[in-house]
Order: structure tokens, then C-alpha cells, then sequence
């Protein structure tokens, strides 16, 4: 039905707009007194019809030549556009423009209103208007069959760099605008079709209601609680204290200097993505505390194999250390582990570190 009435309104376009050119023809010739204003009506019915090509049209060379040049461009579009509109299946598939934000994705839904189709692409690319190019590597993804009246349901992972850069900098900046490329093929008739959607801020909402800064960009919080530990010529024993971790360290006199004491985040599965966040705005924050003087090593493993190291010297009284993102020279791929290492050689042989939750602070 949406299709018929597309051709509908496309033909009636079409005949309005020669009526009124050749309406335009016959009011030239009553201004030069070449017909009265009563045959206005009857003349443009002449041009009209010599234009759609029946009838005969008699005087001015030049006239019926304009008339029959507007008459084939004007057919010829409007083959074209019922020609798209027949054939075409660009109403059929639409992208849900209401984007769900549930927590650390986001939900996207197309649907295909018409019969089945093949080999749909939907291509995600975040542009800036303002250095004019893409940003990111764009993503794609894949359905080999979409059938009549049915939805292909997309859950983007937030936990991936694009996506979680994209939803910053739509909700953050005004000059950086997602566009999603999709594309099929009819089943019936091998016709490919490719459509473009802009998806704004105002497109993502969270139950209801649109998604706003405060709510996406939260801190994301390591429970002290899931701190493991190791032991490399010492001892480590570690206790609960409230909302906090005691580690309680010793090591032995007859131990080398490089005897450590280890407590550490195991993110294998899932690594930590950092890279995701703005490192102009976003930081490490740790709650730590110790009753002697104590350095401490605390060191981010990467899953390149690369490790960044943070020299931190910690006394009696409560300290919260803030390690920013833009101090640390390296790229921070996937961390795999995230440790606090107490090493003899730094330290008294024995010794109380008490270890908040680990924050990542952005915003």
C-alpha cells in the first residue's frame, strides 16, 4: 500500500508540474494579446497533451520545440522515479531509529517489511565534520537471510573501542555524526539496494527516556574483593576489613632483594579496555594505606606484552592516588592484569598495605 501510494503522488507531481509549465505558455499569450483570457483553459489543455505526446500543435517553431523537449525529460523522470519505486525495495527495510542503551550495549533493530531478502550489510562509521574524514575503523556486520515481516536484532558492545567512542562523542561533542550504510538484495528479483541513516544523540534512548552524559558515563569499579594473590620468596596473606582488603606481607631474612609479594587483577576473560575511554579525562583512582612506609609498584600488563609501571610511595595516613590516562606513554590495548607488588629490597621485611576498590574515574 505505502508503495502504491508513492507512485500515486509521484505521477500527480509529475502532472501538476507540466500543467503549470504549460499554464506558464498560454499566459505568455494572453499578455501578448494572442488569445483571450478566456481560452486560457483550453490552450493549456493543447500544450498539455502535445507535451505527453497526442495532439497536434500548431504556431511558433520555437514553442512546440520547448514543449516537446519538457514533455521527454519530464517522462523520462518520471519513468525513472516509478521505475525506483516499483522495483526498489529501499521502504521495505528500515532501521529502527530508537537505539536502547542497556547498560554496556547497545540494541539495534531492523525490520523488513516486504518478502524475503539476502546478503544485508549493516556498516557503522563515526565522522568528524569538523577535520572532514572518518574516525576509527569502521564496523560491519552481516545477516545472509532476512525474511518477509521479520527483525534482525543487533546488541553493539560498549566494551568495544568504536562503540564506546562513538556514544562519547555523540553525547559529548556536536560535530561528530554516525551514519549507518545498509545494504540487501532481493531474493525474487536480484536487485541490490543500499540506503543511508544518520543516527543522532536523540536516537539513543534508555527505557524511555533519552540517554544522557551522567548516565553512560559512569565509574567502573574493580571490587578490592577480587584482588588474587601471589607469593615469589614471601608471604601474603589477605583478610577483609570492611569495604577495604588488608595484605598482610613478610618476607625472610635469607631472601634475595627481588623477592616480591603480589596482589593482582586476573582480566584475561575479559580483558580491560582503556583505550575506549578519553585519556584527557579519565583517570585510575586508587584508595591505599599502610601502617609503615611502603613503595609499591603498581603495574598494568597488556596484552602485547607490554608493562606500564606506576612507582607509588604510600605512609600511615589514608591516601587516594589518581593516575591519569594522558601520563602514560604507551597505547593501552586490552589489559590482562592490573598488580600491586611489594618487593624486599623497597620495603621492611614485614608490613600491613590496606586496598580499596580500584576506580575508573572519566567525564
Amino acid at each position: 500500500m505505502l508503495k502504491l501510494k508513492k507512485i500515486i503522488k509521484t505521477i500527480i507531481i509529475f502532472i501538476i508540474l507540466m500543467i503549470i509549465i504549460c499554464f506558464l505558455f498560454s499566459l505568455y499569450k494572453v499578455l501578448n494579446n494572442e488569445i483571450s483570457p478566456t481560452e486560457i483553459v483550453s490552450e493549456t489543455g493543447l500544450y498539455f497533451l502535445y507535451t505527453i505526446g497526442y495532439g497536434a500543435l500548431e504556431g511558433d517553431s520555437v514553442v512546440q520545440n520547448i514543449l516537446a523537449m519538457v514533455g521527454i525529460i519530464s517522462l523520462a523522470l518520471m519513468t525513472t522515479f516509478l521505475t525506483i519505486n516499483l522495483f526498489w525495495r529501499l521502504d521495505d527495510v528500515k532501521l529502527n531509529k530508537e537505539i536502547i542503551y542497556d547498560k554496556n550495549s547497545l540494541k539495534v533493530q531492523f525490520k523488513n517489511k516486504g518478502r524475503a531478502i539476502c546478503d544485508m550489510k549493516a556498516t557503522f562509521a563515526l565522522y568528524d565534520e569538523f577535520t572532514s574524514e572518518n574516525l576509527e575503523e569502521p564496523k560491519e556486520y552481516y545477516m545472509p537471510i532476512l525474511l518477509k515481516n521479520s527483525v534482525w536484532n543487533l546488541r553493539l558492545d560498549l566494551n568495544e573501542t568504536f562503540w564506546y567512542k562513538t556514544v562519547y562523542d555523540l553525547l559529548t561533542t556536536t560535530d561528530k555524526k554516525l551514519y549507518c550504510i545498509f545494504s540487501f538484495v532481493d531474493t525474487q528479483t536480484g536487485q541490490s539496494s543500499i540506503k543511508v541513516e544518520e543516527i543522532t544523540k536523540e536516537n539513543i534512548k534508555t527505557t524511555n527516556k533519552l540517554l544522557e552524559y551522567k548516565e553512560f558515563i559512569k565509574p567502573t569499579i574493580l571490587s578490592c574483593d577480587r584482588l588474587m594473590p601471589i607469593e615469589n620468596s614471601g608471604k601474603l596473606q589477605k583478610e577483609s576489613i570492611e569495604n577495604d582488603i588488608i595484605m598482610n606481607y613478610s618476607f625472610n631474612n635469607s631472601s634475595n632483594d627481588d623477592s616480591f609479594v603480589m596482589a593482582y587483577y586476573n582480566l584475561h576473560e575479559p580483558c580491560l579496555n582503556l583505550e575506549k575511554y578519553n585519556r584527557e579525562k579519565t583517570y585510575l583512582e586508587l584508595k591505599l594505606r599502610t601502617e609503615d612506609d611502603i613503595k609499591l609498584n603498581f603495574e598494568l600488563k597488556l596484552s602485547n606484552g607490554n608493562v606500564i609501571t606506576k612507582y607509588i610511595e604510600i605512609n600511615n595516613e589514608a591516601k587516594t592516588v589518581k593516575i591519569e590516562l594522558k601520563e602514560i606513554p604507551d597505547n593501552i590495548e586490552q589489559v590482562k592484569e592490573i598488580c600491586y607488588t611489594i618487593f624486599k629490597k623497597n620495603n621492611k621485611l614485614r608490613g600491613k598495605l590496606e586496598v580499596g576498590d580500584l576506580r575508573i574515574v572519566t567525564g
